[in-house]
């Protein structure tokens, strides 16, 4: 009971005038994760997702740092963001705030779109610039996670899904056989990355990460957060918060989530998500289907 009441105070806490829906379709290929959101109060900290993003902007702006470069986001404005760049994000106004949908598709399903859209094959990269301002694109895109949110057939919203998808990679989208943006870390980061990648749920010090990355603690601390643009704690704490959302999509409760991957218990794990998300956890869970 005090674990519910917990969560239900969070909920309490949030700023009413933001009005964010985050979710999981598991009925849409790799358990498509969406977005919903209009925002005034609500700042995104550094943070980076595991797919990638596409958002697209209905009304107001978005003061954003993508990849350390700063821009904003108006009504019309498409955003492509790959898995791993971090990102912030802010009301450029707080009186008029933002709305924006978003859509977050695995690497894996945009490289199969990619194949049958562009032809050939190699890493899906939609080039340096993360923003672009095209309206016609964000109504297709607004209008897909419309059908998306609102129709019970399954068969409709991954028509929905992929005609979208289809459509920003005809656009934007082009083959890197380099690797591109996608895999530009240096390879002792990289390496150290991987492994917090696959120790998550455990207890992890600084000597175990450095000594991956064959540095001394200090250097690869300084290092890391300049290649990744986050400090190695706050890239494990996304990593687990990752972990977390496929845990409570499946049904698993938020007190053994938390522990599941390593954060120290339920209180901990809600102060979390809501700070990234927006949502706490148990309304993230509620909302997936």
């Amino acid at each position: 009971m005090a674990k519910v009441s917990a969560e239900r105070a969070d909920q309490m806490t949030l700023r009413r005038r933001d009005r964010i829906r985050l979710w999981r379709d598991t009925g849409l290929p790799d358990g498509l994760e969406l977005l919903t959101a209009s925002c005034f109060d609500h700042s995104y900290p550094a943070h980076f997702h595991d797919e990638f993003v596409v958002a697209a902007f209905s009304r107001g702006s978005q003061r954003n740092r993508i990849l350390r470069h700063d821009g904003i986001a108006a009504a019309g404005t498409v955003m492509i963001i790959h898995p791993g760049e971090v990102h912030t994000a802010e009301a450029a106004t707080r009186e008029e705030g933002w709305d924006y949908c978003a859509f977050y598709p695995s690497a894996r399903l945009l490289d199969r779109i990619a194949s049958d859209v562009l032809g050939g094959h190699g890493l899906l990269d939609f080039g340096s610039e993360a923003m672009h301002h095209d309206p016609k694109v964000t109504q297709d895109l607004l209008r897909a996670h419309r059908i998306i949110t609102g129709s019970p057939d399954r068969l409709e919203r991954e028509c929905a899904a992929y005609a979208a998808f289809g459509g920003i990679i005809a656009r934007y989208g082009r083959w890197s056989h380099s690797g591109g943006r996608r895999t530009a870390a240096r390879a002792d980061i990289r390496r150290s990355m991987d492994y917090l990648q696959a120790h998550f749920a455990d207890a992890i010090s600084i000597a175990n990460v450095a000594a991956v990355a064959g540095l001394s603690e200090y250097h690869f601390m300084h290092v890391f957060r300049t290649c990744t643009g986050l400090t190695v704690h706050r890239y494990l704490t996304q990593i687990r918060l990752n972990r977390a959302k496929d845990l409570l999509s499946r049904g698993t409760d938020a007190a053994e989530t938390a522990l599941s991957v390593g954060l120290y218990d339920q209180s901990h794990l809600i102060r979390q998500f809501r700070k990234y998300y927006g949502v706490t956890p148990g309304t993230y869970a509620a909302a997936c289907r």
